[in-house]
Parts: structure tokens; C-alpha cells; sequence
């Protein structure tokens, strides 16, 4: 299942729904139709690849430029072995740590599974993709956007500016529109967490000036560097509320992050509308939530 919405003339947001309740809206590919050349950013897991180069066809696309990752955890990166098969002439840019992931997926695949679990296994598993595929730099020289070397969310992300657009991947955290017209904005920090490097991400993010920042999950905002300025004062206040919950404590001895989701969605005001998502939205975001939660607190615990 997919959906297409028409973001601008030029630009296109497909909607990806794995198999997995509570997860319609929440996975998002961007078609990008730039004078010189067709992008894809993103193209969401690998159960989902039939239907988002169904979503292409139905958009008259029949040649893709590039196909460009910001990342290669498997609900962003899943299925690029599928859509470099059916668009064998599409150049992949992926960031150099994340390359050798992609080419033998294996690795990334058991770390999947082993922190997703049955999330992950619904996803669906890599094809291995051809490293003849991956853009190589004069490639890169000539490409009709900018590459952002944003870590944090994970080692291998880049964020993509191209045309006033800024797809940013999970650098700018997650952003989710509510019923109410506001927002739900949390931040996307699971283990390894390291805040400084958190933040010089997004002041790269924020020096960009996007005139559009396009979330991979979820959607796009035309207030998107007021948001960015949001989220970078959201990981310090969680990094002032979490502080004197867990500094001190060993990591070891938790089993239960409950409490610490809990109070981060009682304090943090950006996630106060959370009770206005469905039920099925709710259990998801807390799943998330408490990988974000384990993500600063191996943080102040100091692990390295």
C-alpha cells in the first residue's frame, strides 16, 4: 500500500505502509523531478518496494538519476537493492560508513532484528545491492543537490539539499501533524547517542535556511527552520530533565524505561499533544520513545 500527495510541482511524497498496525503515515519516500535530473530520497522498507515502484509508475517516472539515502537504517534504506534492480541505471548515493552495509546486508539485517524484533522482521530483509551502483565522486560533483554530513540519529546519515528542498531524514527528529492543526515533534536518538554531535548536525541543518524541510517521518514544513531551532532546544531540555533521573545510575541494573518515556511526555511540550494519535500511533511512538530514552541515558551514563 502507498500513498502520493503532490507536495509542490516539482515534488512528490509517497506514502509507504509496512505491514505492521499503526504505521500509515509514518514512512515517507520523496520523488524529486529537478530540471536535469529525477531523485529519490528514500525508499522505505523492503516490504514495502513493490508498491513505491508501483507509486513511480503511476507518476510517469520511468528513469530515476539517483536514488539517495540519508540513511541506511532498513525503514529508510530497506528496499534500495529492489529499486536498484528495477532502475539499474540510478546512481546510489549513500554515506561511505553505511556503503559496505548496503553492498552485504547481513550484518545490518541481524541488528535489525535484534533491536526491532518482530518490527524489524516485518520490514523484510535486503537484497544485496551492487557497489557498481554506489555514486562515485565525480558523480557526486555534478549531482543537482548538496550532501549534509549530519550525524546523530545514526554515523551514516546525510541530509539532502537540493532546490530549497531539505530532506532531512531523522536528523530534525520525527514531526507529526496532529488533528488539532499542531504538531508532535520527539526526538529520533536510540543508542549510540552522543548530544554534541546531535547538535552540530542540526546547526547544519539550521544554517542551511531550507525553504522547505521535508521529514522522513513525517511529511513536509514550510516552518521547517523555526522547527529545526525547536528540536535543538527539545535535545537540551531532555538532556536537562533526563540528567538528574539517570546520571549516576547503572544502565545495567534498568529494566524498565517506562517511567523516564513517561515523564519525558508529561514535560517536554512538543510531544503534549500525543494522546491526540490513535491508539495504534500511541504503542508505536512509545516503542520508539524508549529507544530514544535508552539512546540519552547511555549518554549521561557515560558509556562509550
Amino acid at each position: 500500500m502507498s500513498t502520493i500527495e503532490r507536495i509542490a510541482p516539482d515534488l512528490f511524497l509517497i506514502g509507504l505502509v509496512p505491514p505492521i498496525d499503526g504505521f500509515d503515515n509514518f514512512i515517507a519516500a520523496w520523488l524529486w523531478k529537478g530540471p536535469d535530473a529525477t531523485c529519490l530520497v528514500d525508499v522505505g522498507p523492503a516490504a514495502t518496494a513493490d508498491h513505491l515502484i508501483a507509486a513511480i509508475g503511476t507518476l510517469g517516472v520511468d528513469h530515476l538519476d539517483y536514488i539517495c539515502l540519508t540513511h541506511i537504517h532498513v525503514d529508510h534504506a530497506g528496499a534500495v537493492g529492489h529499486l536498484s534492480r528495477r532502475f539499474p541505471d540510478a546512481s546510489i548515493v549513500c554515506h561511505p560508513k553505511g556503503v559496505a552495509h548496503i553492498v552485504d546486508p547481513e550484518h545490518l539485517w541481524q541488528g535489525t532484528l535484534k533491536t526491532l524484533g518482530e518490527t524489524g522482521r516485518a520490514y523484510g530483509p535486503m537484497l544485496p545491492l551492487d557497489p557498481l551502483a554506489i555514486a562515485g565522486p565525480e558523480q557526486l560533483k555534478k549531482a543537482p543537490f548538496r550532501l549534509l554530513d549530519t550525524p546523530g540519529h545514526s554515523p551514516h546519515h546525510f541530509a539532502i539539499a537540493a532546490n530549497g528542498y531539505l530532506f532531512a531524514g531523522e536528523a530534525g527528529g520525527v514531526c507529526l501533524p496532529l488533528p488539532s492543526g499542531e504538531i508532535y515533534l520527539r526526538p529520533a536518538t536510540p543508542p549510540r547517542f552522543f548530544l554534541d554531535i546531535s547538535l552540530a548536525s542540526l546547526d547544519r541543518l539550521i544554517a542551511a535556511k531550507p525553504d522547505m524541510l521535508c521529514y522522513g517521518h513525517f511529511g513536509m514544513r514550510r516552518d521547517g527552520l523555526a522547527l529545526l531551532v525547536r528540536h535543538r532546544e527539545q535535545l537540551l531540555f531532555w538532556n536537562r530533565t533526563l540528567a538528574d533521573e539517570i546520571q549516576g545510575k547503572p544502565l545495567e541494573s534498568i529494566d524498565d524505561f517506562t517511567p523516564w518515556v513517561d515523564l519525558m511526555l508529561e514535560t517536554d511540550p512538543l510531544m503534549g499533544g500525543f494522546h491526540q494519535l490513535p491508539p495504534a500511533v500511541r504503542q508505536r511512538e512509545r516503542s520508539f520513545l524508549t529507544n530514544s530514552v535508552k539512546g540519552f541515558a547511555g549518554y549521561l551514563a557515560g558509556l562509550p
